[in-house]
């Protein structure tokens, strides 16, 4: 278009000029600039100002080429540099899968300006820089990646989240994850990492804020989920427990779903620690009531170190779990434990000595000797037993008993 406007430009003024020439009128110019005078004719005048057109064109047309010739040259220069970063860039990213981080560091930054991926580049330098434990330069690394791209503030974050985990930075991760979930409260990784992190600072509380998110995302199993708020709950019991109150401990208890309240592990955990705060009667009502319901070798063992006395009801209930378990010795030493506050003489030796046949353990014999000694006619086999319980303490293997005591029957009871 504008070589089209100059062509006809310069067709009038030729016309024009031919014109004027025909006519034998070349018309008169005078320019006059202070001092300085200039007379020639319209003709003359027209000609020197095509000239300077030409002239101009011509210099702006050397300008182009000379322009692109400087362009082409620039963006060779720049596609082989931009060649050299992407190399270097591979390189060290295999440098740092094959553990060699400090010659990692060194590629990933290489011609970086002319990376087209710098964001990949300063995250695994940062990466390298940690494995190195230079945690200034992973995170002058890390700022970098931001001010290169700041619109991956989330990839940014969460690299930066792993490698203070890695380093068990664990409040500040913790800090950088919070913003993060603020950012994008759906983010999977990101709540995956906030659980991870809970869990290292033992913070149960949040960490079951954030279940309901995990099972609507279905980021974990059903299974996974059970077993992590199984452990959110042994936690809180244990915090409820340092401030050695039994109130809000029992309080916390009773808040927590039923179906987790018949778990046996949780249920020994609650009763070793209403045992260590002294809360004996409520230890023995919570094992016995579980007991009932949900046979478990560990509560019963639980149950059989518990030294207190029962009423009648109770130990009933007791010797109906042995007409049920006849041959479980925890159980047999913990009737017997309740035969003794009885002051149940007969009946507590009768079931020391059958707990003694089917597992000897050191507390039974130290409850006979006890028994033997103080209570019994036969107070010279006292010293026996004592032996024995000792011995297995300290780890001695336990000779063949006596036949007459590891024959020893099982007592019939009564039904309970």
């Amino acid at each position: 278009m504008a070589r089209f406007i100059i062509f006809v430009l310069v067709a009038i003024a030729a016309i024009f000029g031919f014109t004027l020439f025909k006519m034998q009128d070349t018309g008169f110019i005078n320019i006059r600039l202070g001092d300085f005078q200039y007379e020639t004719n319209l003709l003359m005048a027209g000609a020197a100002l095509l000239a300077g057109i030409l002239a101009l064109l011509i210099l702006l047309k050397i300008i182009s080429l000379l322009h692109k010739v400087i362009v082409y040259f620039g963006a060779q220069r720049k596609g082989r540099l931009m060649e050299k970063a992407r190399v270097a860039l591979s390189q060290g990213l295999i440098e740092l899968a094959e553990g060699r981080f400090k010659e990692a560091e060194k590629l990933l930054l290489k011609q970086i300006q002319f990376s087209d991926n710098p964001l990949l580049a300063y995250l695994s330098a940062a990466r390298a820089a940690q494995r190195q434990g230079e945690h200034e330069h992973r995170d002058e690394y890390l700022r970098m990646a931001h001010e290169a791209n700041p619109d991956a503030e989330i990839a940014i974050g969460l690299t930066k989240a792993e490698l203070q985990l890695d380093h068990e930075q664990y409040e500040q991760a913790l800090a950088n994850l919070r913003h993060l979930y603020t950012l994008s409260p759906r983010h999977a990784y990101v709540i995956k990492l906030l659980l991870k992190t809970y869990r290292h600072l033992a913070d149960w509380y949040n960490l079951q804020r954030l279940l309901p998110e995990l099972k609507k995302l279905k980021l974990l199993s059903q299974e996974e989920l059970h077993a992590l708020e199984l452990e959110s709950w042994h936690g809180l019991l244990d915090e409820k427990a340092q401030h050695e109150d039994t109130a809000s401990l029992t309080a916390l208890w009773n808040h927590i779903p039923d179906n987790y309240r018949t778990d046996a592990d949780l249920v020994l955990h609650y009763a070793q620690l209403l045992i260590e705060l002294n809360a004996l009667d409520q230890a023995e009502q919570v094992l016995r009531h579980t007991l009932d319901r949900h046979w478990s070798e560990a509560l019963i063992a639980l149950y059989a170190e518990l030294d207190m006395v029962i009423d009648n009801r109770q130990l009933e209930q007791i010797e109906s779990w042995c007409h049920q378990h006849p041959h479980n010795a925890h159980l047999l030493l913990a009737l017997g434990k309740r035969c003794l506050a009885k002051k149940l003489w007969g009946k507590a030796r009768a079931h020391l000595e059958a707990s003694l046949a089917i597992h000897p353990m050191p507390e039974t014999y130290l409850k006979l000797a006890q028994l033997l000694e103080q209570h019994m006619i036969d107070a010279e086999q006292a010293p026996h037993y004592y032996r024995r319980g000792l011995e297995g303490l300290i780890g001695v293997p336990q000779q063949e008993e006596e036949p007459e005591q590891e024959d020893a029957p099982v007592p019939e009871l009564k039904k309970g």
